[in-house]
């Protein structure tokens, strides 16, 4: 099995296990978090996911029925929306931190040298750089 499915599927299980959300819920409540109060178009959440577009629906969903995200009309183009994290996911993101983070170390980051660390790092800089164009 390739190794990056196979640290998902055990931070999943982590996840899922500590704060009840799958990874990719974790993902996006992160990414939206990082939009900050002003909240993130689904689009551009899009952009940020590796869902597809109906995991995307599914996902937000089910993360505005748990409270942990909110919509609002969006105030420069009434007809779009904008997600934001209300404090119940701000919380729920905290709180599970500490678990995502052990979670990466144990399954992933651990099992590689500090050299290893330094080149995956400057790898995937040069390839999020080029992306940017």
């Amino acid at each position: 099995m390739v190794g990056s499915v196979v640290v998902a599927r055990a931070m999943d299980r982590d996840l899922q296990r500590q704060a009840g959300l799958a990874l990719a819920e974790h993902h996006l409540l992160a990414i939206i978090n990082e939009a900050g109060e002003q909240g993130i178009r689904p689009t551009d959440l899009a952009l940020g996911s590796t869902l597809t577009k109906s995991g995307l629906t599914r996902a937000v969903d089910r993360l505005e029925a748990l409270g942990l995200i909110g919509s609002r009309v969006c105030p420069t183009d009434a007809r779009g929306q904008l997600l934001a994290l209300t404090a119940k996911g701000r919380q729920k993101l905290r709180r599970a931190a500490p678990e995502f983070f052990r979670s990466v170390g144990q399954h992933f980051a651990d099992h590689l040298t500090e050299r290893e660390t330094e080149t995956l790092a400057t790898a995937f800089e040069r390839i999020a750089a080029a992306d940017r164009g």
